[in-house]
């Protein structure tokens, strides 16, 4: 079976999306654990009530995967903006939510601080949030619009930016 073969700027946007994520990752934990131990912040569950955050930790780093993976092999691109999908992806867990990685990542992080007892990090993700939506809704939705026109817009106008509908 022959090995595929990858273009050097697609193994080096790769290469730099997992180094982003990964810093990314590590200075969310590193800040909520600095702001939780400087403001001597109180843990939000007391053992064992704190071991219910693996469920959303372990299910949003599952879904985060997933949708990536979703993204890259429907979208023929990857999830980091050096190589976006080259086409409009709005099955399966995109026809659910627009940003459905987004979504999961501050699941993960969420289930993280409640397993952890790091309350600092809830702090942190309320203007962390801000900024994420300020960046979704002015910066990629207009370059999105740009590069698929009306069929972007049908789909904005019909699924959820953050948080799916609930189906009756």
């Amino acid at each position: 079976m022959a090995e595929p073969e990858y273009d050097v700027s697609v193994v080096r946007g790769i290469a730099e999306a997992s180094i982003l994520l990964s810093v990314l990752f590590v200075a969310t934990i590193l800040a909520g654990v600095f702001v939780t131990q400087i403001l001597a912040l109180p843990p939000l569950f007391p053992p064992p009530w704190n071991s219910l955050g693996l469920v959303p930790a372990v299910g949003g780093g599952a879904s985060l995967v997933y949708c990536a993976v979703f993204l890259s092999r429907h979208g023929r691109g990857t999830p980091y903006p050096r190589l976006p999908p080259r086409g409009l992806v709005t099955t399966g867990p995109f026809a659910r939510v627009r940003n459905p990685i987004i979504s999961s990542w501050g699941i993960m992080i969420i289930g993280l601080a409640v397993a952890m007892n790091w309350t600092g990090i809830l702090l942190l993700m309320a203007p962390g949030f801000l900024g994420i939506h300020a960046y979704v809704a002015y910066h990629e939705e207009p370059i999105l619009r740009d590069r698929f026109g009306a069929a972007y817009d049908k789909y904005r106008s019909k699924v959820p930016r953050w948080i799916p509908r609930l189906r009756v």
